[in-house]
């Protein structure tokens, strides 16, 4: 045997067990849990424009039946991810909402994966070249109206709502902050205000109804605030405000000065380790501002059966995230409304 032999029998086993270890790693923690698509009753349609110059992209889920005015959803995916992995990702529960509500859901494309949020760090492209994406959300709604797909129906400009994960809920907290105009609502998930000294949004002044959906157990976004984990210097996104902080913002700015009512979701899954409860700031018809905690949870969407990669944390089966998020925005269409009263949501 030569004297070389034995090392580099070593190293290759070194390999190897390493080799092993990755796919134990992704197995475990990495892999998505397989989750079949619903039967839906309409189609996908992939559209095209030009924003500033630059060529961008969106899907838009269009069912069989539509209200006429014609509501909007626009879901956004979070960072290095798709359009197309967020319809997987929720589970398509938004296009099931919409088979029911006659409403078309779009997933918009970020530009190369991600979204240019009121973060001032960031070290992609979107922000390095400060992409105009609150411009291209708008673009994507004005491309709708008078699609052919529609039929002779026409959007509702009324009833535009964003829903987001991760960067995408940085994204719809961006469009609240400075477009409330063109937003009836927004839901951000797994997403907080940037801190003061990492923010670089221009703020309008204006109230716009919100809803946070953050678990306290997020190893990627601290639930109470703080640097958001990153891999290295080349992935910072600096730091953020905790859920509770974004929250009171929104409600201040609702003109909320008494505190927030209660509600505890029942404990459908006790084997999922979470329950989650809700903070409700509603009266009359001021912009409604709610944060739904998922204790115990992670960087992930709830949903009643669908789980999230382990790496992300712990997903709650006890909320249905979509559902929540829908019944929310329809809450801020219904005038002189007391929200709290008709959701049987009193302390």
């Amino acid at each position: 045997m030569s004297k070389h032999s034995w090392p580099a029998r070593a190293a290759a086993a070194v390999v190897v067990l390493a080799l092993a270890a990755g796919v134990a790693l992704w197995a475990w923690g990495l892999r998505t849990p397989a989750f079949p698509q619903p039967a839906l009753t309409g189609k996908v349609e992939q559209r095209r424009l030009d924003v500033g110059g630059i060529s961008r992209s969106f899907l838009a889920y269009i069912p069989q039946r539509l209200a006429d005015p014609v509501p909007v959803v626009l879901v956004l995916h979070g960072s290095a991810s798709s359009a197309e992995r967020m319809r997987s990702a929720t589970a398509w529960a938004f296009e099931q909402l919409a088979d029911r509500e006659g409403a078309v859901v779009v997933y918009p494309e970020g530009f190369e994966g991600h979204w240019n949020d009121c973060r001032r760090e960031g070290d992609f492209a979107a922000k390095r070249l400060g992409i105009d994406d609150v411009g291209f959300l708008r673009a994507v709604v004005a491309r709708l109206s008078g699609d052919p797909a529609l039929g002779a129906r026409q959007i509702d400009a009324d009833e535009v709502f964003a829903a987001g994960l991760s960067n995408g809920g940085h994204m719809a907290l961006r469009l609240a902050l400075e477009a409330p105009d063109f937003v009836a609502g927004v839901a951000a998930i797994a997403a907080s205000l940037p801190a003061d000294a990492n923010s670089e949004c221009t703020p309008s002044g204006k109230a716009v109804p919100v809803l946070l959906l953050n678990g306290d157990a997020d190893p990627i976004s601290p639930y109470g605030g703080g640097d958001i984990w990153s891999l290295g210097s080349f992935n910072r996104r600096g730091a953020v405000q905790s859920a509770l902080a974004t929250a009171e913002y929104f409600s201040r700015l609702a003109g909320f000065l008494e505190p927030p009512f209660e509600h505890r979701y029942p404990d459908n899954d006790p084997a999922d380790g979470t329950v989650a409860s809700r903070m409700v700031w509603s009266a009359g018809d001021r912009p409604e501002v709610d944060l739904i905690t998922i204790h115990g949870g992670g960087h992930t969407i709830p949903h009643p059966v669908k789980a999230m990669p382990r790496i992300l944390g712990r997903t709650s089966h006890d909320v249905p995230a979509a559902e929540e998020i829908w019944r929310f925005f329809r809450r801020q269409l219904l005038s002189g409304r007391d929200s709290a009263v008709s959701e049987g949501l009193q302390p």
